[in-house]
């Protein structure tokens, strides 16, 4: 009960964290594929997505099994954690959260900046 409490008094989310959950190129990949989804994605999706990208880090090889254990293990808890998704681990799918738009919205800010800064230097 208290924990259900807590959770409904949650403070809206800081920049320091935001901005920490920002710092993954794989996160802000995941937050990009939840946004293109209206109704979520699977977790299946988001390993082929991140696929895509390359290697999730510098020192994974980057399988399909090194992508599928740091989503499950490090990004979707860390982005639940926040309530920027919902993730149903049983059902493996993945849905926006109450600080979605929050965290996507700074996201196209930055990523607006990158392009306005890469414009200027051409």
């Amino acid at each position: 009960m208290v924990g259900q409490i807590m959770s409904d008094l949650q403070e809206p989310i800081s920049t320091e964290t935001a901005l920490r959950l920002l710092l993954k190129q794989q996160r802000r990949q995941i937050l990009r594929r939840v946004a293109e989804t209206s109704d979520g994605t699977t977790v299946d999706q988001l390993k082929k997505h991140l696929g895509g990208e390359g290697p999730m880090n510098s020192d994974a090889n980057g399988s399909v099994e090194n992508r599928g254990i740091e989503l499950h293990h490090v990004h979707l808890p860390m982005l639940q954690e926040a309530n920027v998704i919902d993730y149903d681990a049983d059902q493996s799918i993945v849905c926006r959260g109450q600080e979605f738009q929050n965290i996507l919205s700074l996201l196209e800010v930055i990523d607006g900046h990158r392009e306005d800064t890469s414009t200027e230097l051409s």
